[in-house]
């Protein structure tokens, strides 16, 4: 008989973690409300950021945090209602800067990042969208050359073998054609693809899935059932019970509360991401997705416009969103970019990022119930990171050794 596993959450994460589960023989259901313009992944720009191989948390931006927090141009925005239910986590990411805890950070997600474009290519071609992947490289570009031509963080992605290389004004030119003019340094991170339809290419996961004999159950998770101290089900809120042999939370932002159920303590927030999708005619403006550093937006060249994203927001998953940040900075764009002038808001989006202090994602058993696993903590490289996450799960379940040591994103480490 087939072992059944319940996956909760049908974000890229989830679904990676179902279609593996499924490649490996196991019985599988998702349970997931079925938003999926609600997920993180949706309404992202659809860059597969093989180069970001360090934590947020660094001594550099601890330094730097004050000011974020107090300016009102700042890349992060803390409402402060929320604060105090925040300090906590804000706490731990200042723990989280200290040297040795950048060193684990980013050894881990250097060994997670050794097999994710494997993993996007593998179910990607499974799924008839390998040529959706675009290597295509993201441009990190200047306004303003900086003073330092070289960084600290830049010499470490060095030593981690990152491919990244100074992009000449006709090389910029080429890549950015709608930006001519605009900024005076660019670096090119080779190693880094594009998707250029989020959406779509998680659909074609999930479209995957069921094809293979994954049922999808609209729902909830209200709780799970427990029965001699073992987790046997789970119930949604319409009052549904499926019964399982084991269980994945890959329930993105809202994980928390899952793994709480558990007995397991995770400090995991939401940091709130905005899009505007323009019009932008069809000509291309981006043959790369672009970081301004300045502005910290990233513009993104997608099959239906050109989407721009946002950077930080504190304010937990029930606040309502603003778009006046996002569209002030759209407003200055336009001032500095004549293509943009008259580029017309299609539409706005806001998604929830799940982000745990030390940037480096929970992928393991629960502390508490071995039959229990956990897939979430991704923060901004959740469409990144999700294949190759589900396919260590895949591996968990079926009691094989995972290719890389899982240590570093055991949910133990909180403890």
């Amino acid at each position: 008989m087939q072992r059944r596993v319940v996956v909760i959450g049908g974000g890229v994460v989830g679904l990676s973690c179902a279609f593996y589960a499924r490649r490996e023989g196991f019985d599988v259901t998702i349970v997931d409300p079925g938003v999926a313009e609600g997920r993180a992944s949706f309404g992202n720009a659809g860059v597969l950021a093989f180069c970001e191989q360090l934590p947020l948390a660094t001594p550099e931006l601890i330094r730097e945090l004050p000011r974020l927090l107090l300016s009102r141009e700042s890349p992060l925005t803390v409402r402060w209602r929320y604060f105090p239910a925040l300090l906590p986590w804000l706490i731990r990411f200042a723990l989280s800067s200290s040297s040795a805890s950048v060193h684990r950070a980013m050894q881990g997600l250097h060994a997670l990042m050794s097999g994710a474009l494997a993993a996007h290519q593998d179910i990607a071609h499974a799924c008839g969208t390998a040529d959706m992947l675009t290597h295509t490289g993201w441009i990190k570009a200047w306004q303003k050359a900086p003073s330092r031509t070289g960084s600290s963080e830049r010499d470490m992605l060095a030593d981690l073998g990152i491919g990244m290389r100074e992009l000449s004004s006709a090389e910029l030119a080429d890549l950015a054609p709608g930006f001519d003019g605009v900024f005076e340094a660019a670096t090119l991170f080779s190693d880094c693809y594009h998707v250029s339809s989020p959406g779509r290419y998680i659909a074609s996961i999930a479209a995957q899935c069921q094809a293979s004999g994954v049922r999808f159950v609209d729902g909830v998770v209200s709780e799970f059932r427990q029965e001699r101290g073992a987790v046997r089900g789970v119930l949604t809120e319409a009052g549904s019970r499926i019964d399982a042999d084991d269980f994945i939370v890959a329930g993105g932002a809202w994980s928390k509360r899952l793994a709480a159920a558990l007995g397991d303590t995770v400090p995991l927030d939401t940091e709130r991401g905005y899009h505007l999708m323009l019009d932008v005619g069809a000509a291309p403006v981006l043959r790369a997705p672009l970081l301004w550093q300045e502005k910290s937006i990233v513009l993104s060249q997608m099959e239906d416009g050109l989407r721009m994203t946002s950077s930080v927001e504190f304010a937990g998953l029930h606040a309502l969103p603003r778009y006046e940040k996002i569209e002030r900075t759209l407003a200055a764009v336009r001032n500095t970019v004549p293509s943009l002038a008259d580029a017309r808001i299609n539409s706005r989006w806001l998604g929830f990022r799940p982000s745990v202090p030390d940037s480096v994602p929970v992928i393991g058993r629960s502390a508490q119930h071995r039959n229990c696993l956990f897939a979430f903590g991704h923060g901004h490289l959740g469409l990144t990171l999700g294949p190759v996450t589900g396919k260590l799960i895949a591996t968990q379940l079926a009691d094989r050794p995972a290719p890389i040591d899982l240590g570093a994103f055991s949910p133990a480490r909180f403890n």
